[in-house]
Order: structure tokens, then sequence, then C-alpha cells
């Protein structure tokens, strides 16, 4: 990889294609390329008749024998877009996930990243003024001024050699020449003017009479940097004349400069407030995670604490000991409306060094924020799950928020964990790892329990706040007047409702569906207008007069009549977050309410804008899906409700019971974070179930200890490891035989009798996007026995109607 300029013994690469193959493909590398090619970069290949980019995975000295290959059609990167690690850590997701090279390292850069060979570098006018030296700098300056902008690419091949991309990097320090950042990278470039070091008197003398001129050179100097010519105009009113005077006259230089994209829309207005003082608890735990980044070795933290217990503060400033160190980090949060909130913060705190990465931003965002990062001009990452790969260099401490929640799980290949990436990225970089949560999952849990992750306990609440007070509806005892569908609202919600905004409290209503309705039936047939792809009923979304299939994604007007009998009698069944945020407004006529889910997080300005409504008080009721339950700080919210609490607990999963504790406790914990105490009420027709009694009553341990009997009788994770085999085809008669052919090679292979194998039986989603499904289920206490069986049984090459989920979240 370190060969010398013009080695021509690179002759041919590994390349990773994002195609469904388990294995890499050898290309020859041109000549002209065998000097610029290393591990990490993009290429541009052929496979078959298609036109593919790639990621090289290995650089040869010769070729295999007795192969023919096709040429490398183009290097897309002077610099490689995954490090060394990151190539080591796709490989890994590879093996463990069972998923195709190349669509795994697909996953780890960001999608349409600008091939850096295509940027366009130009020369400045500084540039134009280079000092006469001889060396590769001044034939590279010599070539734009001759030929004018080229791209990266075009340079590359002119000047061959390993030394191009330091050349290049030095005249763009130096201010010599600007690159743009490719196409479509959103980029934009601003004229910009700078005051030479020297005499402010002279300068100042220079400059003129112009009253305006001067102004303009107190203000530069003032500022102690360059500035853009739109700057200049805004805070001081200086005119375009004005400033072109002042570089005909020497006293200014010029050059073009790159302005950054703001990412201001995707964060929460900063609140300034006082940095607490941390309590006891809070200082311990910093004090045990600040003294693992400073032995710059591996440890794992499990931060465990009731909600408002201030562990995004512990966390916050393990952050700032690792950036004082001279190390990076990255925050993982499990959902994008969490971002504005944290990233406001950080941003008060970080300024700068953070960059955000997720899927809202536009591609010029992403790719900005993604190359800072690699760039190192920003050390602290924050984002979901894809952050993990951020490319930043010498990571100090990864941290993982809400680590128990299911989002952390990848749904499509590759179907990777990001709070166990992130224990093997710090792992990698002897890094430290901070798991919390309120309600940890059981996998970690029982890590804790054996000793693979360090507890610190944050038992309170700080400030002297309290946990809220708890009020169980029992729905079956409601007889209040109701529409069609379930019960919305009790009377005591009502009542407690009114109380809190009768005392100047907020309030979170938590209805985990969107749109109006689940079903939009017709009385006259029963017709459910279900999806033709899926078979399952459309969700009526009113605001939008439209059915969508919430599974496939597929869309139609509401029809004025029924398609089966022709009658006009449809009646939504069932509430979603349209029909409670409707009963809330008749309810409290005049007061502001807003709602939250995925719908209102793709409206202009997304979840940051209905946060920063409520936030700023001019929102005083949120509905929403559980986005409201994650996380969120309002010291103002006095009452919080989860209006069907049995949402979760019918679900033919064993995490359900799980997930509707962790939900419970979540949305409980938002309320009550001020100086008065809070109230949580929940709706249920199962008022006697463990889960619900121990939300109630903030019982974390009782639940702990009921569940994990619950999994260890039956043989469930944590005690056991477990693949999910999902069978999908267009024909069901022909998708069951498969899957029987399935699960009779897996009983046929020798280590079926050391693995519990379920099924095959119809999925609980039988039916999604035109496709049956059938599933297996493979339990063992070895996590290599279980896809040794699977890699035996059914071979790569023959996996293209089989989905393999490891260490599923979700048995749908």
């Amino acid at each position: 990889m370190s060969s010398a300029a013009g080695d021509d013994t690179r002759s041919s690469v590994e390349v990773a294609v994002p195609l469904p193959l388990p294995y890499t493909l050898h290309y020859r590398l041109p000549e002209r390329l065998r000097p610029l090619a290393v591990a990490g970069s993009r290429v541009r290949v052929h496979v078959g008749k298609r036109r593919v980019v790639g990621i090289v995975v290995a650089v040869n000295d010769r070729a295999p024998e007795g192969i023919e290959l096709r040429d490398v059609d183009d290097l897309l990167d002077q610099r490689p877009v995954l490090t060394p690690e990151l190539l080591r850590l796709g490989a890994f997701i590879a093996d463990y996930y069972m998923s195709p090279i190349g669509e795994t390292l697909r996953a780890l850069v960001p999608a349409r990243l600008p091939a850096s060979g295509a940027a366009r570098v130009r020369l400045t006018k500084r540039g134009i003024f280079l000092p006469t030296t001889e060396g590769p700098e001044r034939d590279l300056v010599e070539a734009l001024i001759a030929g004018g902008d080229a791209t990266v690419g075009d340079l590359a091949a002119r000047f061959p050699g390993e030394a191009f991309s330091g050349t290049l990097e030095r005249l763009e320090s130096a201010g010599y020449v600007s690159m743009s950042s490719g196409e479509g990278s959103g980029a934009r470039y601003r004229a910009a003017v700078e005051l030479p070091e020297g005499d402010l008197d002279r300068q100042l003398e220079a400059a003129g009479r112009s009253a305006q001129g001067r102004a303009v050179v107190e203000y530069l100097a003032a500022l102690g940097r360059p500035a853009t010519l739109a700057e200049l105009a805004g805070s001081i009113g200086a005119s375009g004349a004005v400033v072109r005077r002042l570089v005909q006259r020497g006293v200014l230089r010029t050059f073009t400069q790159i302005e950054r994209l703001s990412l201001d829309r995707h964060l929460m207005r900063d609140q300034p407030r006082a940095v607490p003082e941390l309590v006891e608890a809070q200082a311990s735990a910093l004090a045990r995670i600040a003294e693992a980044i400073d032995a710059a070795a591996y440890r794992a933290f499990l931060l465990h604490g009731v909600t408002g217990s201030g562990k995004t503060e512990v966390y916050l400033r393990a952050v700032e000991h690792a950036l004082a160190a001279g190390r990076s980090a990255i925050l993982l949060v499990p959902e994008i409306s969490l971002v504005p909130a944290l990233a406001a913060e950080a941003r008060r705190r970080f300024g700068e060094r953070l960059a955000i990465l997720h899927s809202g931003l536009s591609e010029g965002e992403r790719a900005q924020e993604w190359e800072r990062a690699r760039s190192g001009s920003a050390r602290v990452v924050l984002g979901p799950r894809s952050a993990v790969f951020a490319p930043v260099e010498r990571l100090g401490v990864v941290v993982v928020d809400e680590e128990h929640d299911a989002a952390f799980k990848q749904e499509h290949a590759p179907r990777y964990h990001a709070r166990d990436l992130a224990l093997m990225r710090a792992h990698e970089a002897g890094a430290v790892a901070i798991l919390a949560s309120a309600t940890p999952s059981f996998e970690t849990r029982h890590n804790a329990g054996l000793g693979k992750l360090i507890v610190c306990e944050l038992p309170s609440r700080v400030g002297g706040g309290r946990l809220p007070e708890g009020i169980l509806v029992d729905l079956r005892q409601e007889h209040i007047a109701r529409k069609p569908g379930e019960v919305v609202l009790s009377q005591r919600l009502l009542d407690e409702t009114r109380a809190a905004l009768d005392g100047g409290e907020q309030v979170i209503l938590l209805r985990n569906r969107r749109g109006y309705s689940p079903v939009l039936m017709c009385r006259a047939c029963g017709d459910k207008l279900a999806c033709d792809e899926c078979g399952l009923p459309r969700t009526f979304h009113r605001r939008d007069g439209r059915l969508v299939c919430h599974y496939c994604g597929s869309a139609r007007p509401v029809p004025k009549t029924c398609p089966r009998c022709g009658a006009a009698a449809y009646e939504p069944i069932g509430a979603g977050t349209e029909r409670v945020e409707e009963r809330v407004a008749e309810a409290f006529p005049g007061v502001p309410i807003d709602v939250l889910d995925r719908d209102a997080a793709r409206r202009i300005g997304g979840a940051a804008a209905v946060l920063e409504r409520f936030a700023n008080g001019r929102t005083q009721i949120l509905v929403g899906t559980q986005m409201v339950a994650k996380g969120h700080h309002f010291p103002n919210v006095g009452l919080t409700a989860v209006l069907a609490a049995d949402s979760y607990l019918g679900f033919p999963d064993f995490r359900a019971v799980e997930r509707t504790y962790s939900m419970l406790t979540q949305l409980a914990g938002r309320a009550g974070r001020g100086d008065r105490p809070g109230r949580v009420v929940i709706q249920t027709y199962f008022p006697e179930h463990y889960a619900i009694r121990a939300a109630l009553a903030h019982d974390d341990a009782a639940f702990a200890e009921e569940e994990m009997r619950f999994r260890r009788v039956f043989h469930y994770p944590p005690y056991t490891r477990m693949v999910q085999l999902l069978v999908r085809g267009r024909d069901r008669a022909k998708t069951e035989a498969r899957a029987d052919q399935v699960s009779r090679a897996l009983h046929a292979n020798a280590l079926a009798g050391e693995v519990r194998i379920s099924g095959p039986a119809p999925a609980p989603l039988e039916r999604l996007q035109g496709q049956w499904r059938f599933q297996l289920l493979l339990r063992s206490t070895s996590a290599a026995r279980l896809r040794r069986l699977v890699g035996e049984s059914v071979p790569a090459t023959e996996r293209a109607d089989v989905l393999v989920d490891v260490d599923p979240q979700d048995l749908f």
C-alpha cells in the first residue's frame, strides 16, 4: 500500500460491489491508477453490463492466475472514504450479520457522496502570485494558470504519483487553490476578503479618506479573520464598490470561500442556561468514566438512572473530557426527533466541533458533515444509528443514549444493531462506550450481570424532583359516551388534563398510531379497503384525504363509495394521532395543540419546529406517537398520558412486554421535571399486568425480575441467541414449500441437535409488499453455532428468497 510513485507492482484490486454477492471481485488496475489505488477508496467498475461504484478492500501485487480481468474504469477518491478501522468493522458486520460485503460497505458511506476526483480545483488570486519556486506546487499552479479550472481526477492523471494528494492539500491549506465539493454537494462559493498582516495605521492611510473604507479595515482588523462581501454589507453596510477599491489599492486581498450549509433548521433554538452542579451520583459516575478515558483503554459502562436523573449531563461532560484529551466522540440517539434538542445543547458546548449525521439532511448537508468529521474539523458526531460509522479519528468515547430502543436495529441489509457496533468500535479504538437508559434492554442487563459492563447508578432525579404520580384508568370500567371505535379520552384523563391546563402546565398525550384511524370500514358490507400488496387495512389519513399502507407505503385517495357494494357508508374504526388531536380540540377549545409523529416530522420545519413550539410554550398539548416519549426535557410538563397502554402487549413477539414497560416508563419520565410534581395517566384494559403495575410504581427491579424469569423459562434472549429466517415469495404454495425445504436442510445438519428450531410457520404479518412470508426461528446459547448452521444449510448463493436476521428485534 505504500509503494513509491511509479511502482507498477500494484496490478489488481479486490472490489466489494453493492450487489448480493458473498465475495469480492477482482479487477485489473490501469497503469495510470496504480500509484493512487488504496484500500477504502471508491472505484467505478463493470459487473456484467452494469456499471456500479464499489469499494476497494485490497490492493494486490499480482492478479489471480488463469483469469482475464476487466479494468477498473475510474478511481473516484484520492483519499479513501473508509479508514482501515471502518473496513475492519465492515468485514465484521458482513461476517456476523451474514450480509453481502458490498452491500455492507455501501451502508458505511453516505449515499451519493460526491467523488473527490470530480471536485473542481480553482486557482485563487493569491495562487496566481505564488512565489516562483521549483517543485510540484509550482508545476500544479502553472497547469491551472495555463488550462483553467480542472477536476482532481484530471490533475491526478497529469501528475501521477502518491505525492499528488499531499501537494494539493498544501496548496489548499495555504489558500493558493480552492476546491468545490463535487456535483450534488450543495456547497456555495462566496467572494471573501482578508486584511493582510501589517501596520494598521498604514492600512488605514492607504484606505484613503472614505469613512466606509476605513470602517472596513477597522472591522476586519477587529474580526481577526476573513469575511465575505455579504457579511461586510450586513455588518457595517459596506458596498461592493468600496471593497473593490480597497482591493485595487492593495489594502485587501480577495479569494473564494466555501460557505458552509447551515444546519439550523435541524436544531432547536438554544436556550442558554447555567451548567448544573453535579449531584454525588453523577460526579461519581463521571469520575469513573473520565478515569477510563485517561487510560485510553476499552471500557464499557451502563449509565442506569431513573428518568430526569441527569444521564445526559454525565455523558456530555464525558465527551468534553475526551475532547480535552485530544480525542473524538460519537453520540447516538434512536430517533431523528431526538437530534434537535440534544444538538442545540451540544453546539452550545462544543461549537463548530459538532457535526450532525442523519437521513433527514439533504445530500449536500450530509456530505458536508461527513467530510467535516473525516477531516477532523468536527470531532463530535451526533445522529441516529448510521452515525456509528462516522469517520472520526482517535475515537475516545461512544455514547448510545436510550440504548434499549429497538430503533437502533437496522431493518434492511445489513441488519446490524448500532448499540453492539458502538461497543465494537470502542473496543477496536481503545475507547470508552457508554450505554445510557432508564430501562436497559435485557441483553444489556444480562451483560452487566456477567461483568461485561461497569454499572453506574443514578437512583434519583436531580434538583430534588420527584417521579410522577401514577394514575391507572381501567377502560373496562369506563361508561362515558364514546364515538364509534375505541375509547380515546377517559373522564379521569379529561379531568386531569383540565387541572393541568388550569395550573399553567403542559400536557403530553401518547397514541402510538399515526393517521386518523387504523381502519376505514364500510358499514354496509364490512370491507376494510385493504392494501392490494399486503392484504392489511390501509390507515385513513383524513388531513391528506388518503388511505396509506404503513407497511409498503402505497397510497390511494379515499373513494366516495365502497368499491365492493357501492354504499357511501364509511366509518373510521380506532384512533390515530389525527383523531386524538380532533377529540382533544373538541374537549379543550382554544388550547394550542400540536402533533409529533412521522408525518409531522416530514413537513417543513420537521420535528425541530414542533418541539421548539412546545418548548417555548406556544403549544400547550402535544399529541404524538412514541416519538414524544423519548428523551425530551420539558420542565413545564405536568401531565403525561398513554391512551392505549395495551397497543404492544398483544403483539406476537417475546419483546412486546419489554417494549410496553419501556414506553410507559419513558413517557412517565417526561412529567414533573420542573418545580412541581407530575402525574402520568395510563389507560388500559389489562390493569393487573405486571409491566403496567411496575411502570406505575416506578419499580424497575420488580419488572426486570419477572421478565427475566419468563425469558429464562422459555429460552429467549438474553439467555439464548437467536436467528430469524424469513422465506419470501410471490406464490404462497411455492414459498411454503421453500420454507419446508430450508427446514429440512437445517434439521439434516449435525448441528441441529444443539439448536432449537421453531417453524416453519406463517409470519405474524403473513403477506407484505406482495410477498408471502414464512418464518423459522433458531435459538442456541452460541451465536457462532447458529451462524455456522445457517451458513452450512443455506449457503449464501441460495439466499435470494431467504432473509437472514441475526439477533432480530422484530418477529413480524
